[in-house]
């Protein structure tokens, strides 16, 4: 059998959903193992499996060059919805709240990028950027399917947004 990483190319996406279900799968798995975690990577999986699913099936590939802003504006209520769900159940912020809507929000500016450079721009050689979009995307995907499943900090993101507390110097 012959390994052409074309057609790896064609079909991350399906490997990324197939890496956020085993995501979803393996929080509920841990909802109910571990005690007193956390439900925050458990609703956020769900949603990006949802998500990505659900853009999967339903967004028409021939839609031509708007392909880019249909799927930065679903990033963009993807994020919403996280937000929303954590308020709705008051769900504590976690590393892996952070580091999703972080890379969601990478995601929504690569695409709004390569929406201009096409669409408002025009731009139709090859260049760079196209590659770097390409390259990007697939591997910010990935992180957050990484993110999801080890529910890591693992680039200190979270101590960026957490509040920071004074410690008194107390003298004995």
């Amino acid at each position: 059998m012959y390994f052409d990483l074309t057609s790896l190319g064609i079909h991350f996406d399906t490997i990324i959903i197939w890496g956020l279900l085993m995501a979803s799968l393996y929080n509920i798995f841990l909802k109910f193992a571990v005690d007193e975690r956390s439900d925050s990577p458990l609703v956020v999986s769900i949603i990006m499996f949802l998500s990505y699913g659900l853009s999967y099936e339903i967004v028409d590939l021939n839609a031509g060059t708007s392909i880019y802003s249909i799927w930065a504006t679903y990033d963009l209520v993807t994020i919403a919805i996280i937000f929303l769900a954590h308020k709705l159940f008051k769900l504590r912020l976690t590393s892996t709240f952070y580091y999703i809507v972080f890379g969601l929000s990478i995601n929504t500016l690569l695409y709004l990028l390569l929406h201009l450079d096409i669409v408002v721009f025009g731009r139709q050689e090859y260049w760079w950027y196209w590659s770097f979009f390409s390259i990007g995307v697939n591997t910010v995907d990935f992180f957050m399917v990484v993110t999801l499943v080890f529910g890591k900090d693992w680039l200190g993101l979270s101590k960026l947004f957490q509040p920071k507390t004074r410690q008194k110097n107390v003298s004995y």
